[in-house]
């Protein structure tokens, strides 16, 4: 009897032990996919550490449910998904036979709305892209302003035949408008303030993408715990608001970070900040950034207006080492932005008071401690649908800043702007991106600091040079910057194997002491590619660069998030 018990209950252990699993006769979908139905993941080549993907022989037969059911909503009707079991593991036998293709789409609707149907005629019937579409058909119109639309969205499967005939209508009814807004806020946030943020007002056209702009710019606020936009009651066409805030019950938080970037080297970052001091959204903070290249304190002020305006304060201390002399800059800010989507907008003066020292060439690079006040100003343009991972759309950014010789008070006459413009479009997984920047910087009595000089290399340059290291150089050999600078870059981004992606890519800068760079002469070429790994904060990359007219010329950088 005690045999048996024990052999009773080492046969349970077996039954318990998790089996490796494999696939055969998947012709049209992967293993890979089919691991994901389970749960399961196959580890890549080079992860020799991850086990290999296993199940409970318990969970088989509800796997093989799974499966049979995925082969399904694919459009294989009339696939068999069986399992064997032997020393090596379970094995999942797949037949997956003559699949349902989609015979015809009709498609009834006063609105375009092809480009939302993702399914077409002899394609495979995918149930995920039809409930798709028909997700993307009631966007389409909400975001029209259509919030009492009907549809009517059916599929007729004929499993002898094999075909599945598609039927997308839509009746739009009126166009809405967006109604009356009332808030509910707590006692220490006005709600007065937080209805001006939103991006829509009584009586303009009633839009879902209206409504998702407006929970990321209260989202924004810091001091926002919780956002809620009713927009379930109608009355008629008319869709009155309700708009529910709740604020940060601890509004005092504290971060910290270390990084890398082949720019700046080792990095670590510690800040302090009020999400909510005193009220209504202001906000209070101290920030700590060490690099290798440059350390930095400051402190601001920020005070949300109303109609999405925002009174700002910033004053800091830094202190950056650049290639033949340093930097040590003590600032004061004033700015006043107008907050949008897809336009922003700043205006204020910055106070500056920067010593250049420890310089190795003294009339390059001079040593001395001047001070400038600087009207300062930015404009930017933005309808990139992910910032750090970009698909589509473009950006257009101008910056200015300049200021007159005033005895005592700014050592220099000046001016300085930078604008920038970048577009990027994907077919599939492919994309495509371009960036313009031009700058110039002109003195016109006195003197700025060496560091106000536009330098170009690095990885949000030319990648074909290190940081800061491109153009002509003094008896030292250290870069000696320039007035005026103008950069484009080409990218093409494609798929490798699941997170993975590459890039190839061309650089060109052209950079001068003059005004104005002389396009002829004045011009540095790199080209390169890269990779990138895909993560929830960005993808991680690594971009290799060289001068194709002199191989010996190159540069690795490291960062995350893509250029543009």
């Amino acid at each position: 009897m005690r045999y048996g018990i024990v052999i009773a209950l080492f046969c349970t252990a077996l039954m318990s032990t998790p089996l490796p699993i494999t696939f055969s006769g998947n012709e049209k979908i992967s293993s890979d996919k089919l691991f994901g139905v389970l749960g399961l993941r196959k580890p890549y080549g080079i992860e020799v550490w991850e086990d290999q993907p296993s199940i409970e022989p318990i969970a088989i037969s509800q796997s093989v449910s799974a499966l049979s059911s995925f082969y399904k909503s694919k459009g294989f009707y009339h696939a068999r998904v069986t399992s064997e079991t032997n020393e090596n593991g379970v094995l999942f036998k797949i037949q997956e036979n003559d699949p349902i293709l989609v015979g015809t789409v009709q498609i009834n609707s006063p609105l375009d709305i092809k480009s939302a149907v993702s399914l077409h005629t002899d394609e495979l019937f995918d149930q995920e892209e039809f409930s798709e579409s028909k997700s993307l058909i009631k966007k389409r119109y909400g975001e029209a302003g259509y919030c009492n639309a009907q549809f009517n969205t059916k599929a007729w499967v004929d499993i002898e035949t094999n075909r599945a005939y598609l039927l997308f209508e839509a009746t739009p009814g009126e166009a809405c408008t967006f109604g009356k807004v009332s808030v509910e806020s707590t006692s220490n946030i006005d709600g007065n303030l937080t209805a001006s943020m939103l991006r829509f007002n009584e009586g303009d056209p009633y839009s879902v993408e209206a409504i998702k702009l407006s929970y990321e710019a209260l989202y924004a606020q810091e001091g926002i715990s919780r956002v809620i936009i009713n927009d379930n009651e109608r009355n008629g066409s008319v869709v009155p608001i309700s708009l529910n805030i709740e604020e940060a019950e601890r509004p005092i938080r504290f971060t910290a970070g270390f990084g890398y970037s082949s720019d700046q080297g080792f990095a670590a970052q510690t800040g302090l900040k009020h999400r909510n001091f005193f009220g209504d959204l202001k906000t209070l903070g101290l920030d700590f950034r060490y690099s290798q290249i440059k350390q930095e304190a400051a402190g601001s002020f920020g005070l949300p207006l109303q109609n999405r305006g925002l009174l700002g304060v910033d004053v800091g201390y830094k202190n950056e080492i650049f290639d033949g002399y340093k930097t040590e800059s003590t600032y004061q800010k004033l700015t006043a932005k107008y907050q949008d989507t897809p336009a922003s907008a700043m205006m204020g003066f910055l106070f500056d008071q920067v010593k250049t020292y420890d310089s190795k060439d003294i009339a390059t690079f001079p040593d001395n401690k001047l001070s400038l006040i600087s009207p300062i100003g930015e404009l930017n343009y933005d309808t990139r649908d992910k910032p750090l991972e970009p698909t589509k759309g473009y950006w257009l950014n101008a910056n200015f800043m300049g200021s007159l010789y005033t005895p005592q008070l700014s050592d220099a006459s000046y001016f300085k702007t930078l604008l920038s413009a970048a577009y990027i479009t994907s077919i599939d997984e492919h994309v495509f991106g371009a960036k313009l920047k031009w700058g110039t910087l002109h003195v016109y009595d006195g003197a700025v600091p060496s560091s106000y000089r536009f330098y170009a290399g690095g990885m949000n340059s030319n990648r074909a040079y290190t940081y800061r290291d491109l153009g002509p150089k003094n008896f030292d050999g250290d870069p000696i910057g320039f007035s005026s600078l103008t950069e484009g870059a080409f990218e093409y981004r494609f798929p490798i194997y699941q997170e993975f992606r590459g890039v190839l890519f061309t650089d060109v800068t052209f950079a001068s002491q003059n005004t104005v760079p002389d396009y002829a002469k004045d011009g540095y070429l790199g080209v390169g590619a890269g990779f990138r790994y895909v993560t929830p904060i960005g993808p991680v990359a690594i971009d290799f660069g060289f001068d194709p007219e002199d191989t010996s010329q190159y540069a690795i950088h490291f960062r995350i998030g893509e250029l543009f």
